[in-house]
């Protein structure tokens, strides 16, 4: 193996692609199969197949957001270590200052215009069924009408707003995690800003305790961003040592042997349920570890699902196998378009699949208004016969990853090229740009 200072970096692409899928998943299963997200679907009856550990991970989702939260963590660090690493300090205080300056556009143009899409998709009534459909979950976040142009214009307005202060836009609920990502990031730029002059070592063992005081902290999903952003750091670090490198790779069966470990005790902690942990014994034995693991009054369910990423990413971390299987063109595709699937998939699912799923017509829904007690919702109905959703949610996945490329090659690569000008009208040019690469030569 070559000395230097450069890893293996293609396969956290693959992965960002996976953790888009996964968000996606989740979704559908809150939608129309809730209980997938508890141990069983009544106390005393047997767990159906995709309810029993490893097999349930995929369908709960909560991993998928603390993927790219890992993920925004491990690539804000690559460039910046590569460069401290190799001697050029300046060039790295140089890389995080524009990096720092290209994040936020980065996000939040596409997402803004993500959002006017739902808006203009609001008015024409797109959500009509989705807000008056049997699913709990679909009418619960999907945006209803407050008013004509002159209440909903405004309110556009105020949902942009809260989407950075907040982060939960009433036309597009899904961006809530664009917030803690974009600070996120803003923490691995101040934490590598503050540790580029020290040495190796102790630069990883302040990102460690850094990363611990969060982990000891019960404030809200602490575990499942700064954890996270800090973890990327951290492998980020130590994986781009050679001599680290060389030592795990010339143990090739302790290095299976503990990836392995590692991804299989990730895969059945992260399957504790999202609710009723004491209907199954295997989820009573996980919650009866809580309070020696967790500080009161954190969430469990996200703290076991932490746990998990912890533990399978190191596995993906410390197989070369894993790496190029999620370094591969496929993966790379899912990848590049893993942004507009999570920017996208709302409004798609609320327009495009619960039309497929209940039909075009809200005639099904009425309302009966007793003269006492509450009012008599009567839902849309969802389509009983199984062959609609066996063709419905293929046909849906692929109309939303053609929706997904088209964003990534028009919308996403204009808000590139519009922050690239940003950046270069208001960033003084340095010395070589401004002689040219010809006359330095």
């Amino acid at each position: 193996m070559s000395r230097d200072n450069r890893q293996n970096v293609k396969w956290v692409e693959g992965v960002r692609g996976v953790a888009s899928f996964l968000v996606v998943v989740t979704h559908l299963s809150r939608a129309w199969d809730y209980p997938l997200f508890w141990p069983s679907d009544r106390e005393g009856v047997p767990p159906r197949l995709l309810q029993l550990p490893i097999l349930r991970l995929p369908w709960q989702g909560r991993i998928g957001v603390m993927m790219f939260a890992f993920l925004t963590g491990y690539v804000c660090a690559i460039k910046p270590l590569r460069q401290i690493k190799s001697g050029n300090t300046s060039g790295a205080l140089t890389t995080i200052a524009k990096s720092a300056f290209r994040r936020p556009p980065r996000l939040v143009m596409p997402a803004t215009i993500a959002l006017i899409i739902a808006w203009i998709v609001a008015q024409l009534d797109g959500f009509g069924i989705a807000t008056r459909c049997d699913s709990d979950w679909l009418r619960g976040t999907s945006v209803k009408l407050d008013g004509g142009l002159d209440v909903e214009i405004p309110r556009l307005f105020y949902e942009f707003q809260k989407s950075w202060i907040t982060g939960m836009p009433a036309y597009d609920e899904h961006q809530w995690a664009l917030l803690p990502l974009l600070k996120g990031a803003f923490l691995v730029y101040a934490v590598l800003f503050a540790t580029c002059f020290m040495k190796t070592r102790m630069r990883i063992f302040t990102v460690f305790v850094l990363w611990a005081w969060y982990w000891c902290s019960p404030q809200l999903k602490t575990e499942s961003f700064e954890c996270m952003f800090l973890w990327g750091v951290l492998l980020n670090d130590i994986g781009g040592e050679p001599d680290f490198r060389e030592w795990v790779n010339s143990r090739p069966k302790i290095r299976r042997a503990v990836q392995s470990f590692l991804i299989i005790l990730g895969l059945y902690v992260g399957s504790f349920p999202e609710g009723h942990a004491q209907w199954a014994a295997w989820s009573r034995q996980l919650d009866s570890l809580n309070p020696y693991l967790f500080p009161m009054g954190a969430d469990p369910t996200k703290r076991w699902s932490s746990i998990a990423f912890h533990l399978i990413v190191i596995g993906f971390w410390l197989s070369p196998s894993l790496q190029t299987i999620f370094s591969n063109k496929l993966f790379m595709w899912l990848g590049r378009n893993s942004f507009a699937v999570y920017l996208t998939h709302g409004t798609l699912l609320r327009v495009v699949l619960v039309r497929f799923i209940y039909g075009f017509s809200s005639a099904p829904f009425s309302v009966e208004r007793p003269e006492k007690g509450d009012p008599i919702f009567h839902w849309i109905p969802r389509s009983q016969n199984w062959f609609v959703w066996a063709v419905a949610i293929p046909v849906w996945f692929a109309i939303l990853y053609t929706v997904a490329h088209l964003w990534t090659t028009y919308v996403d690569s204009w808000c590139a090229k519009a922050t690239k000008w940003i950046e270069e009208t208001m960033f003084e040019q340095e010395e070589n740009e401004k002689l040219g690469v010809a006359q330095l030569a």
